[in-house]
């Protein structure tokens, strides 16, 4: 067996932060690595850092390419991994010491098909660890998490076995990523191991919190296509766990209804998705917890659902992010 990981890294104009985040993965005491390097177009010094480490580490594979998004960088890594292994991280990110190892050795350990870790948040001046319940989940236990459990859809924090992901690929053009791809590995009854145990840091940064009225609209829209698609897959292979799928689609409604994001346009999507949904043939009734706020999104008018968003929307303190 190819017991090398191919650990998968879309770059896009993280000079300040890509030595750091290369060289916590080259430094892992697991040392079967492939790294892939996806430059995606960088217009500062990104691309030249990838190749400097090439240079110097044969384990490390580059592409220049140009912009595309990261779920192209992604894929354009996917086609080019080898390994039976599969790992991904955002190059404005880090690794602990020593988790490529731990988590390969649970792996094997628990033959399981992927191994999910806890994380930590890195702020300025500050950092708050994320832990999960250690236990091992199987069947359709793990996929049937993801409702429930938004760590579940992270890619970073977690090895996969390669085969998992075999014919899958990033949907492309949209603001998020992960939704639209972790779930797809799960799709057939598979293991997993949750340890209790920090291999990631993720770095908070500015960007991924405050964007132009247009992105933010765009991320709105894409996480409810995320969640729709989802649900139809599920209806379309595994009708049996329709029940919590319909009821995480009509959170996420409610949820996205009072979102900072919200315009005209996405509180009209948000409207037709639900009026959609209400008028399928055995879709699963609203639970009691979601009545009032599906109400208020039914049959209050857009401009009114839009002025009280603007008005109960929380200013977020960038100070302690980073650029």
């Amino acid at each position: 067996m190819n017991q090398t990981i191919s650990v998968i890294v879309p770059v896009y104009n993280v000079a300040q932060y890509l030595s750091q985040c290369v060289s916590s993965i080259l430094s892992q005491d697991y040392g079967d690595l492939e790294v892939i390097l996806i430059d995606d177009g960088s217009t500062d010094a990104s691309g030249e850092i990838c190749d400097q480490y090439a240079a110097k580490d044969s384990r490390v594979r580059v592409i220049h390419q140009k912009n595309g998004g990261a779920a192209a960088a992604k894929n354009a890594g996917l086609r080019l991994a080898s390994g039976d292994y599969l790992a991904f991280a955002d190059s404005d990110d880090y690794l602990e010491p020593g988790a490529y190892g731990f988590l390969m050795k649970t792996l094997l350990e628990t033959n399981a098909d992927a191994v999910q870790g806890s994380f930590r948040e890195v702020y300025q001046n500050r950092a708050e660890e994320q832990h999960i319940q250690e236990e091992t989940l199987e069947g359709y236990d793990y996929l049937l998490r993801f409702p429930k459990d938004f760590s579940c859809a992270l890619l970073w924090n977690k090895l996969y076995r390669r085969a998992i992901f075999d014919g899958v690929f990033f949907e492309e053009g949209h603001k998020i990523d992960d939704e639209y791809f972790t779930y797809q590995g799960f799709l057939q009854p598979r293991k997993v191991a949750r340890v209790d145990r920090i291999v990631y840091n993720y770095r908070k940064r500015a960007s991924s919190v405050m964007s132009s009225p247009e992105s933010a609209e765009r991320l709105v829209l894409d996480c409810l296509d995320s969640a729709a698609k989802r649900r139809q897959k599920i209806l379309d292979t595994l009708p049996e766990l329709r029940e919590p799928f319909d009821e995480n689609y009509l959170d996420v409604i409610w949820y996205l209804s009072g979102n900072e994001g919200s315009t005209e346009r996405t509180l009209k999507a948000l409207k037709d998705s639900l009026r959609n949904y209400l008028g399928e043939k055995g879709r699963t009734f609203p639970p009691v917890y979601l009545w009032r706020g599906l109400a208020k999104l039914y049959f209050v008018p857009t401009p009114r659902l839009l002025a009280l968003c603007k008005r109960t929307c929380k200013q977020i303190d960038l100070s302690d992010y980073f650029g």
